[in-house]
């Protein structure tokens, strides 16, 4: 009897251990409110492996088109797609540490109107590309039947960004007014979990800093009237990316069945309007001067999803996601409300080997932009629209 408890056991563990290693290929989310591609993750963390190796490739096919620009029908696709990846290693230092190794995108912005549309002259395309080394380690103990694990780490984040118009001088010439800034930071997190391994049952709470930037680069082709301009302004600018707050449950509900619900609540209300702030005095400006800013009058985004995953054999597990994320819009950008279904797919090629695909779609709820009344430069308007996403991910384990 005795022996027929302990072969029950240990098959419960390995069952946990494929699903909890699953859940950690699959728990990723590429929409999200504001800027934030959803990649700051620490799952990798409770990873069975003591040596193992991730990458994640993520491509998004977003579809959405303003339907009038003040108050005039006016087709324009919004955004371009975008291509994401992410590299991973962790490892054991010692009995019960462990450390993730990690580069990432976790922020990101790409808009492309195009340079034929009735707005080209204050915008035609924005990218914001955030670049981060990551190094989160962890410490268990244990407490009752699992393991309390006390969790800390550090980044180092690097962003470029990119914008620029298109004017029609009166003497028929056009130029290309361009914003290029490059910046960098170092951010922290640190959080709390408690674990039951061969429970497949774990709670976290993860707190991950804010970013605040400081950032130089250079205006090109400044119009100042006329048709005068200056070939280049050099300036600085300060950002700011929020903090942010994330909670995750998981737990068996059923023999090979596994359920995650994951609550994340970042600040968003901090990204309002960052001043172009001129750096050297360059013709009649004169250094200190705001040029411009970029304004996004953001509030604060919450993301609730729950995750269900059932292991249909000892090779393949799978996986089905539902989620809706708070648009953080306030008229000024088009951030709207989001509901996302994701499928995924897990199959372990050895027993060293595991391959995750998945695809997915997002539902952006219509609305409407309203600048003009902030002093902008256009209102639109938007249907419903959606985004196109695809996965797939290798873990590979020493």
């Amino acid at each position: 009897m005795q022996s027929d408890n302990r072969t029950r056991s240990a098959g419960a563990a390995r069952c946990a251990t494929f699903l909890v290693a699953l859940l950690c290929a699959s728990n990723d989310e590429v929409l999200a409110g504001g800027w934030d591609r959803f990649d700051q993750g620490i799952d990798l963390l409770f990873d069975p492996g003591k040596v193992t190796f991730d990458v994640g490739l993520y491509e998004a096919i977003p579809h959405r088109k303003f339907n009038s620009v003040n108050g005039i029908s006016e087709t324009v696709n919004e955004a371009p797609n975008f291509f994401r990846p992410s590299v991973n290693a962790k490892f054991a230092p010692f009995e019960n540490a462990a450390c993730l190794a990690a580069y990432r995108y976790p922020f990101g912005l790409a808009i492309d109107y195009g340079s034929t549309w009735s707005q080209a002259k204050a915008v035609v395309s924005q990218t914001l590309t955030v670049d981060e080394l990551g190094l989160t380690c962890s410490y268990r103990v244990p407490a009752g039947p699992g393991y309390v694990r006390l969790i800390g780490g550090l980044t180092r984040d690097f962003a470029t960004f990119h914008q620029d118009a298109l004017n029609a001088l009166p003497n028929g010439t056009f130029i290309r007014p361009t914003l290029d800034a490059d910046a960098a930071t170092t951010g922290w997190r640190a959080g709390l979990a408690y674990e039951m391994p061969n429970k497949a049952f774990r709670a976290s709470l993860v707190y991950y800093s804010g970013l605040d930037f400081f950032g130089q680069g250079s205006v090109k082709q400044l119009r100042l009237g006329g048709n005068a301009f200056l070939n280049i302004v050099p300036v600085t600018a300060s950002p700011s990316l929020p903090r942010a707050v994330e909670g995750v449950v998981q737990a068996g509900i059923a023999p090979n069945w596994l359920n995650t619900v994951s609550i994340k609540w970042v600040d968003w209300s901090v990204v309002t309007s960052i001043p172009i702030i001129v750096s050297m005095d360059t013709g009649p400006l004169r250094a200190g001067r705001t040029l411009s800013t970029l304004n996004v009058f953001f509030r604060d985004g919450w993301t609730i999803s729950d995750t269900i995953t059932h292991r249909w054999n000892d090779k393949l597990s799978l996986s089905v996601r539902v989620g809706w994320d708070r648009g953080v819009s306030t008229g000024w950008t088009d951030n709207s409300d989001a509901w996302q279904t994701i499928f995924f797919a897990n199959y372990k090629i050895s027993d060293h080997l595991e391959v995750t695909a998945g695809a997915g779609v997002a539902f952006l709820a219509g609305g409407e932009i309203n600048k003009l009344a902030q002093g902008g430069m256009f209102n639109a308007t938007f249907g419903l629209g959606n985004i196109v996403f695809t996965n797939l991910g290798f873990r590979y384990r020493l």
